[in-house]
């Protein structure tokens, strides 16, 4: 979603513009900018108007998720301890991360997050689960916040084929019932597995 099309978060333009305002979003930003990990984790827009989208998740329902863009952005990254789970594979870290975003970077990149937009940072691929807007990002007693906060976990492959790159704006193609799978060749520059036959018992 651009960042104009957030009309909630408009605010006075009186406020906006007065120039202790416009100090606290600048050193803001410049601290964002200044302690970001580099280099800058990269984001996904999900391109919700390529067919039909989930209406909680805002990701689309087709066999491959399109992005239509893909930002560079500097932000702060808090990782959270990992939550380990006991699953059929084994122990497996369920991993958090708390993703700082300025609102000035927000605005020179035209672009709000919304829930199902992808990050890649670290080598794996995040997705936004929470768009929040902690109560002490405000200015004082504005309504002008300095920065929000995304709640983001790594996604699971499930049973799809992995990734060869995961900073690559891809998205993995799920098997099919027949043990098939939808990956062409141009998308990895290799043909597509065969299924194996069956054993003669």
């Amino acid at each position: 979603m651009k960042f104009t099309d957030r009309k909630e978060w408009t605010y006075d333009p009186e406020i906006f513009r007065r120039a202790d305002t416009q100090t606290a979003l600048g050193i803001y930003a410049e601290a964002v900018a200044r302690h970001s990990p580099r280099p800058y984790p990269v984001f996904y827009e999900v391109d919700r108007q390529a067919g039909a989208s989930d209406a909680l998740w805002h990701v689309s329902l087709s066999e491959r998720t399109a992005f239509s863009r893909e930002i560079e952005m500097p932000v702060l990254i808090k990782a959270e301890r990992p939550d380990w789970r006991l699953t059929k594979v084994g122990l497996v870290p369920h991993q958090k991360y708390k993703v700082i975003m300025a609102n000035r970077w927000l605005e020179k990149m035209n672009w709000f997050p919304m829930r199902g937009d992808f990050m890649y940072y670290n080598g794996y691929r995040n997705m936004i689960v929470n768009v929040v807007l902690e109560p002490e990002a405000y200015w004082q007693q504005t309504g002008v916040w300095m920065g929000l906060l995304c709640e983001t976990v790594i996604t699971a492959d499930g049973d799809a084929k992995p990734l060869i790159n995961p900073g690559l704006p891809l998205a993995p193609a799920e098997q099919s019932p027949g043990g098939t799978t939808a990956v062409t060749a141009s998308t990895f520059g290799q043909p597509p597995i065969q299924p194996l036959p069956e054993p003669d018992i």
